[in-house]
């Protein structure tokens, strides 16, 4: 017989309408603050299979760290999604060679922002805060285009614990800051 899951590993239906209801709007300000604040980031756990520091590529950085919220982590668990669900959110820490924090890139699924690319609002953020990119930027959109059967996702499957290869990441210009 199969162990049932210890209650703190169940988001239950209350728990999701709690964390949707303080989840921002598609909004990059709004973002960070829940990023750092209400939810910070660094408490959440590493995606799968790419704890600690990771080698990158461009644009994102020489080393990387991926964080995921425990809504994500739930999705990548189950082996039924094929993507991910609105209100997950992904922090990637890009770091320089020198393990110095450069930047913040964040994808976060807002339902109805843009069905296009499947929901996801990006930014980019520096280690201070400061919006680079925010909304839908053609860097972000173009490069994560090529993954968009795997829900615009690089770091791992959607659906299969999240494990995989990483993939190498297109170069590409995602300095452009567009706000919505």
């Amino acid at each position: 017989m199969e162990e049932a899951p210890a209650a703190e590993e169940v988001m239950s239906d209350a728990d999701e309408m709690t964390k949707m209801a303080a989840m921002p709007g598609a909004d990059a300000g709004e973002l960070w603050n829940f990023i750092t604040e209400t939810s910070p980031y660094k408490e959440w756990s590493y995606w799968p299979d790419y704890e600690g520091y990771q080698p990158g590529n461009s644009p994102h950085g020489a080393i990387l760290r991926v964080f995921v919220d425990e809504h994500g982590m739930a999705n990548i668990a189950d082996d039924m999604k094929s993507s991910m669900d609105n209100g997950v959110v992904i922090v990637k820490e890009n770091f320089m060679p020198d393990t110095t924090l450069a930047a913040l890139t964040v994808m976060y699924k807002v339902e109805g922002f843009n069905p296009e690319v499947g929901d996801w609002f990006w930014a980019k953020y520096s280690p201070d805060g400061t919006v680079a990119a925010s909304g839908t930027p053609a860097g972000c959109i173009g490069c994560h285009g090529g993954v968009a059967a795997n829900d615009y996702l690089f770091t791992g499957d959607v659906g299969a614990d999240g494990a995989g290869d990483m993939e190498e990441e297109h170069e590409h210009d995602d300095d452009e800051k567009q706000e919505d």
